[in-house]
């Protein structure tokens, strides 16, 4: 068991670099996974349930999907119900990194194997990870409102943010703070909208009263969220408000395209729901799976949308790469650019002292021949003399 970064694959792509599921549907009929999904209300986690269902029937596997509707306690009850039904393998979308912990050693006294699907847990005595790092959302969105949205050092900046203690929440808002967003913006309000479009709109409505023209910013830790936002910024004629989430959502990434929204942090949902029913069943099969794979998250603006909404993810997966491969030659250039530079001086400096060696050579030929004429005349002298 390793650990594994996927970056430009898609779904179908990713269960090659897993390793083949070797087992034919027909065999896998009398495999049944138990999914707990924290919440299907919002869009994105309900992508990766819809993807999850749909590998697991491609698969011929059974996949009990259970929905805690952003209720912890939900959510370890319901776990509770699959652990108790004989599942062969549990997976999970935690809805709190703390809260839901207990399903990993409920699972594990079960002798289940569980898999921890899109988010992190603070149990980490699970089967297999496989999701994303939500910080580095936060990072990307951060370096993107900071970097490219045109706002100034100080502007005035409102964060929406998750449900409270869930791993998007902690882990976008800790991606802030690593790239000193809070600190470059004034940010005059944070407050959470739980994922939802609704409540998002309601708060940005009373934002944009409260803060009026001076409120240059919405910073959106989902694009529900986000578009919700959105939605109150043009119903009250304010253009100018630059708002950005996270997921990739279709209406979001449309939105960018048609030039409303700033960017939106786009995370794999489908790799993230199908590739958590191929580990789950490798680990059934006693195959050899990934421990822990992270699915990296992409920036979509304007820069690349349009390459995105015709080529999908893996027109636009190169980027990262791409501006590191850059960063990385711009260092070896100054790198190679410093060496020619100090072998120029060392060169210089061994010319300098080459002259100085010659120049004081030559001090002591002058002076040598000084002497000699000296004692040539001391020499005509005494002669004369005699």
């Amino acid at each position: 068991m390793k650990k594994q970064i996927i970056g430009t694959l898609m779904a179908v792509s990713m269960v090659a670099s897993l390793g083949a599921v070797n087992v034919a549907a027909e065999e896998n009929s009398d495999i049944t996974i138990g999914f707990s999904s924290k919440d299907n209300s919002d869009m994105f986690v309900a992508a990766i349930a819809d993807a999850a269902e749909a590998r697991a029937e491609e698969l011929g596997v059974e996949l009990l999907v259970y929905d805690a509707g952003g209720d912890v306690n939900k959510q370890i009850s319901d776990c509770e119900t699959l652990l108790a039904s004989g599942v062969d393998a549990l997976i999970v979308i935690p809805q709190s990194v703390e809260g839901s912990a207990p399903v990993v050693s409920m699972a594990n006294d079960a002798g289940v194997p569980i898999v921890v699907d899109n988010g992190d847990i603070a149990d980490t005595n699970y089967t297999a990870f496989v999701g994303c790092t939500d910080q580095e959302s936060g990072e990307l969105l951060g370096t993107w409102f900071i970097e490219k949205s045109g706002l100034k050092e100080g502007d005035k900046v409102a964060i929406i943010e998750g449900p409270m203690g869930q791993s998007g929440q902690v882990g976008r808002m800790a991606g802030f703070e690593e790239v000193g967003l809070l600190d470059y913006f004034d940010v005059v309000a944070t407050q959470t909208a739980n994922w939802k479009r609704d409540e998002a709109m309601a708060l940005a409505e009373d934002w944009i009263t409260t803060y009026g023209d001076e409120l240059k910013a919405i910073i959106c830790e989902n694009d529900d969220m986000g578009m919700g936002a959105l939605a109150a910024a043009q119903a009250a004629g304010r253009d100018d408000i630059i708002i950005g989430g996270v997921d990739g959502l279709e209406d979001a990434v449309q939105a960018v395209a048609d030039g409303t929204y700033g960017c939106s942090i786009l995370q794999d949902s489908e790799g993230q729901g199908s590739v958590g029913v191929d580990v789950a069943l490798q680990i059934i099969n006693g195959e050899d799976y990934e421990k822990d794979t992270r699915i990296p998250f992409h920036t979509i603006d304007a820069d690349n949308v349009e390459a995105y909404l015709e080529g999908g993810l893996e027109a636009i997966s190169g980027d990262d790469a791409a501006a590191e491969d850059d960063a990385a030659a711009e260092e070896d250039a100054a790198a190679e650019e410093d060496a020619a530079a100090t072998e120029e001086a060392a060169a210089d400096d061994a010319t300098a002292e080459d002259d100085a060696a010659a120049t004081e050579e030559a001090a002591e030929d002058d002076a040598a021949a000084e002497d000699d004429a000296a004692a040539e005349e001391d020499a005509a002298e005494e002669t004369a003399e005699e």
